[in-house]
């Protein structure tokens, strides 16, 4: 699968499921699985979920299960799912973090063509984790 069509179905999964839960109705049952872990991967993105006892989720899959991304660890395809993210944005932000990792969500403005408005709407999609062990910096 090409890195353009693998973008478009995680784009489209999460566009099914934003949609799914606008819809009037009884309220969707919360997931049956507290802790998701990754069945299997396709170019180090997550495919398959089970519960637990895995490895932790990867890529865009990770939004759909309620989890953030971290900006020093995804790779510019999964970036690219973020509203307002396109190709060369994603690709600054991986430039970026080369540079100097971002340690909190709120660095990346230092990313050309990310500003306060592209900012607010991500945030609360990241979370920069720490190398060793702890909870992730919002």
């Amino acid at each position: 699968m090409s890195r353009l069509a693998g973008t478009a179905q995680a784009g489209l999964l999460l566009a099914a499921l934003l949609f799914g839960l606008a819809l009037p109705g009884d309220a969707p049952e919360p997931l049956a699985c507290a802790e998701p872990a990754e069945r299997s991967a396709v170019d180090g993105r997550t495919r398959e979920v089970g519960c637990g006892g895995g490895r932790a989720l990867r890529g865009p899959a990770r939004l759909l299960f309620g989890q953030r991304i971290d900006p020093n660890r995804a790779d510019a395809a999964t970036l690219e799912v973020l509203p307002g993210i396109g190709p060369s944005r994603a690709a600054a932000i991986v430039a970026a973090r080369s540079e100097r990792p971002f340690e909190r969500v709120d660095d990346l403005g230092r990313v050309p063509g990310i500003g306060p408005v592209t900012l607010a709407r991500i945030r609360a999609l990241l979370a920069v984790e720490p190398e060793g062990d702890g909870a992730p910096t919002r």
